[in-house]
């Protein structure tokens, strides 16, 4: 596995000491992670510092963000790129603990979108029981 630092390097990232901080806070857990989650696990560090690094993260396309439908927005790393615009790479949020995991990149077939629309982007959640809570 690479180091924290040269996963930064790798996406033009300047490797600081809370970039690498809120890094090592990725690779802590399984689970997709909230700027609040992330606040726990670094108290001593500034909240606009980590908000700053989740943004550069998602803009250089290390972390994606995800909107499961619970109260915030949170973050994932990211670990494969599909290049076919019909892979799309879900998510499953449990209702008993509300984490939210990544899924396996699926190929999802639409046949029901209007002759004169565009899509641009999708999303897919999936809700249930995780492993843990069952």
């Amino acid at each position: 596995m690479k180091s924290p630092e040269k996963v930064l390097l790798d996406k033009n990232i300047k490797p600081t000491a809370v970039r690498l901080l809120v890094l090592n806070v990725f690779y802590q857990f399984e689970h997709a992670l909230s700027l609040q989650d992330i606040e726990n696990e670094l108290p001593w560090s500034d909240k606009a510092s980590i908000f700053r690094t989740l943004k550069t993260f998602e803009k250089k396309h290390l972390i994606h963000s995800i909107a499961d439908g619970h109260k915030a927005v949170k973050y994932a790393l990211c670990t494969e790129k599909a290049d076919d615009n019909h892979i799309i790479h879900p998510h499953f949020h449990c209702t008993k603990c509300h984490k939210t995991y990544c899924l396996e990149p699926q190929k999802i077939q639409f046949n029901t979108i209007p002759e004169n629309f565009s899509v641009s982007d999708y999303e897919l959640v999936v809700k249930g029981i995780c492993a843990d809570c069952s």
